[in-house]
């Protein structure tokens, strides 16, 4: 039978709403705990990425990474006639549920969860995080909020509980799907199409902003309006431009300004139009790369 240890990467909290899984992983392990294979892709939830400081994903690491729908049967697969296992399972289930339903399959996902069998294994650790629960048995976490990492850390950490005796639980059952999918995996990026040629900008022009810049939105927007430009909360037709605080973007505001046709500036070539037009952008700093003040 095995096991199929799962973790996933998201853009929020909100399985059944707007959140999507943005990267999941699959480790195999045999009945006594032993690895027998691995996969790991990203993939491409058609909207912004959330928290990226905290999974450290970019949007063009994702620009040619397959939806969950193109990959739902690899993913199912890699889980059939296994026991599912996670840490904090129902956050996993949960989204991998809702994204099988999505994509139109119904794949209740259940197992074991390696952060509720810690209070029988692990009575001695200090709190319920994988990483917690990887010190108390002496598994070492790389990376976390990667999601290969973190599964092949919840792998070692279940392999520990093995020692000991685990429940019962259900395998996934086998679906007919096409599981012809390739992984795409961190550090894999490649270009997206960019408009190279430069924009031009003239007192009156619309602009809008996009992100987490990394200079306050609020100096942005004072130097803008310096440059006698308007500013704007969405993209029309009449934005002469978008600026991101990444432009490969999956946002609203940048999906509409590629139907729209309207360029997608980074922060820096913002910068560089504020400066032909007389006015000084926020200076630099190593940290952040801009820093607050005139």
């Amino acid at each position: 039978m095995g096991y199929a240890v799962v973790d996933v990467e998201t853009t929020g909290f909100a399985a059944r709403g707007s959140d999507r899984v943005v990267e999941v992983a699959v480790v195999g392990l045999d009945d006594a705990g032993r690895v027998t294979d691995e996969w790991c892709t990203l993939l491409n939830p058609g909207r912004d990425l959330g928290p990226q400081h905290v999974h450290r994903i970019r949007a063009a690491d994702v620009w040619h990474a397959p939806t969950f729908a193109r990959a739902a049967g690899a993913v199912a697969a890699r889980l059939a006639g296994r026991v599912v296992v996670a840490h904090n399972l129902s956050f996993d289930a949960r989204f991998l549920t809702a994204e099988f339903a999505r994509a139109g399959v119904d794949l209740p996902v259940t197992g074991l969860c390696t952060m509720r069998l810690a209070d029988r294994y692990l009575p001695n650790r200090v709190g319920r995080s994988l990483a917690a629960c990887c010190e108390a048995a002496g598994v070492v976490l790389d990376s976390a909020h990667s999601a290969l990492h973190d599964a092949r850390a919840t792998a070692r950490l279940f392999a520990h509980y093995l020692g000991f005796g685990v429940p019962d639980a259900q395998p996934v059952p086998r679906l007919a799907l096409d599981d012809d999918v390739t992984e795409v995996r961190r550090g894999a990026a490649t270009s997206a199409p960019r408009r190279s040629d430069p924009v031009a900008l003239t007192p009156g022009d619309r602009v809008v902003f996009t992100g987490r810049t990394r200079a306050p939105r609020e100096e942005w927007l004072d130097r803008a309006a310096s440059a006698g430009l308007v500013s704007q909360g969405y993209v029309t037709r009449s934005t002469r431009v978008l600026v991101a605080a990444d432009p490969f973007t999956l946002s609203s505001k940048a999906r509409r300004a590629r139907a729209y046709e309207v360029p997608i500036v980074s922060e820096e070539d913002f910068a560089a139009m504020l400066a032909r037009l007389g006015v000084t952008p926020p200076a630099k700093d190593h940290r952040t790369g801009w820093r607050r003040g005139y």
